[in-house]
């Protein structure tokens, strides 16, 4: 079975209080470990977390506020100071590569492994990473700054056998293989289908992460379908109007996108410092879409086992 989990670094906004911080996440998907945004602090809280940060293989940055973006010189620096060798490739809205490398120059960072720095600026859904069990899209958000959304998709499942029938019918590695190409194969002089052998397929789980944006129903479109929805829920709806002013969304709003486009789970966050006890907005989430949650700092989230147990 494909490994595939969400560990929350940080789910505040701005601010770091009331025991949050700024916006962070890794997304793994078996041994791919992606850093989804990294505000100031990261390092350490990844360092609380048990993750070895130097194993990130991508950082998908999803603007240029600094809540999103100021603990990644820090991080950079840090990985040459690891003697990383491994190459890194940082995603990320027009502007970044500018920050960086200015950085970089004026702070004689040295960078001791390969540093590939991608800007995509996107009005429309596209493809950034992919290999043929994954992929990883970008898409716009609403905010005052370019911000892109992304998510993230499984595209196939590996061939779990059954191990019972694999032994009853003491299968070659030829036939094993033969089993995982879909093929048929002929086990004493009987013609058996591949899927004797083979538990059902999982279904194909996906993620998608939505932070900070206005209300906006464009993106329902991109995320159709999704597994697990993280939406920013910034403020409450009696700060509706604060929300559009400074681009963001409130609960209920995110709870609005969560059961448009048919999401199986909805995960808050990003959260004003203003709100100390996130009950209430929790509640206003639920009163719209009832499978949804308070983002826990530290928390790992097994996906799949998150869809199929009904844990929501």
């Amino acid at each position: 079975m494909n490994e595939f989990n969400l560990h929350v670094i940080g789910c505040g906004s701005a601010l770091s209080m009331h025991g949050r911080h700024p916006s962070a996440q890794v997304i793994r998907y078996n041994q791919l470990k992606c850093l989804v945004d990294c505000g100031e602090g990261t390092q350490d809280r990844l360092k609380e977390a048990g993750i070895k940060s130097f194993k990130i293989d991508l950082i998908l940055i999803s603007h240029l506020h600094g809540d999103h973006v100021f603990g990644l010189p820090g991080l950079l620096s840090s990985f040459s100071h690891l003697k990383r060798t491994a190459p890194l490739t940082v995603f990320g809205p027009v502007g970044l590569k500018g920050l960086l490398e200015s950085i970089i120059t004026y702070t004689s960072l040295k960078v001791t492994y390969p540093l590939h720095i991608v800007e995509h600026d996107v009005d429309e859904i596209r493809e950034i990473w992919s290999d043929d069990e994954f992929q990883i899209c970008a898409f716009p958000l609403n905010h005052r700054v370019p911000c892109n959304g992304y998510i993230f998709k499984e595209r196939k499942q590996k061939a779990r056998f059954i191990k019972e029938k694999v032994e009853a019918h003491q299968l070659t590695p030829q036939q094993i293989k033969a089993v995982e190409r879909g093929e048929s194969i002929t086990v004493s002089g009987k013609e058996m289908a591949a899927a004797s052998f083979l538990h059902p397929p999982a279904d194909l789980l996906s993620y998608a992460y939505c932070s900070d944006t206005r209300f906006d129903q464009r993106i329902v479109k991109w995320i159709k379908g999704v597994s697990v929805l993280y939406h920013e829920t910034t403020f409450m709806e009696d700060k509706l109007d604060l929300a559009d002013q400074t681009g963001h969304s409130t609960a209920r709003q995110a709870a609005m996108i969560a059961k448009e486009s048919d999401a199986k789970c909805l995960i808050t966050g990003h959260y004003s410092s203003r709100y100390k006890d996130l009950t209430p907005l929790l509640n206003e989430a639920k009163a719209v879409f009832h499978h949804a949650w308070i983002a826990e700092e530290g928390k790992k989230y097994d996906l799949r086992s998150l869809i199929n147990r009904g844990e929501y």
